[in-house]
């Protein structure tokens, strides 16, 4: 793909949220798992991967992480479409303990369920469809039709020296009806 996402802004804390669509908020304002909660609302849950591989880290990055990060772009897919665009930047400890390693597993599945990953603040941005067309053809690949602005929320987790920051963006149109 790769979508360079801004993670240079400042991104808001979520008592600075303003207009969040009722539809979305319980998904985007979720501080435990995202994948379990789309799994308690599909039929069929799924994670396809986009990309898979070492870049070279984004400025915003370089002093948390390092020049050279793992970056990992996913959709976690409900009934066969895709309703998240997730983007994961991961130091070079977090690839020792094999996160980098996990195919089409969700990432969240396994921060989840082991106690040594701890998750900071959850940060929120808006951003507007026009500035990503990768996303547009994500969200509607056939009529190129999309929501204005999108949702999407951050947080870093950190188990000892291994350091991830996980970005999720809701594409999903119905999180926006």
């Amino acid at each position: 793909m790769p979508l360079q996402l801004p993670l240079e802004l400042p991104w808001l804390k979520n008592t600075q949220l303003v207009d969040v669509e009722p539809a979305l908020s319980p998904y985007l304002l979720e501080a435990q798992s995202l994948t379990a909660k789309l799994k308690e609302t599909c039929d069929k849950f799924s994670v396809t991967v986009l990309a898979n591989e070492f870049r070279s880290a984004p400025d915003a990055l370089r002093t948390e992480l390092s020049e050279q990060v793992w970056c990992r772009e996913v959709t976690l897919n409900c009934n066969g479409k895709a309703a998240v665009f997730g983007q994961s930047w991961l130091n070079e400890d977090a690839c020792t303990v094999g996160m980098d390693a996990i195919g089409e597993t969700p990432l969240g599945e396994l921060l989840f369920t082991d106690s040594n990953w701890q998750r900071g603040t959850l940060e929120f941005l808006r951003l507007s469809t026009v500035d990503y067309p990768a996303l547009i053809e994500l969200i509607a690949p056939t009529t190129g039709v999309a929501p204005e602005r999108l949702f999407a929320r951050r947080s870093w987790f950190k188990n000892g020296k291994a350091k991830i920051l996980v970005c999720e963006v809701f594409i999903s149109e119905s999180f926006y009806d």
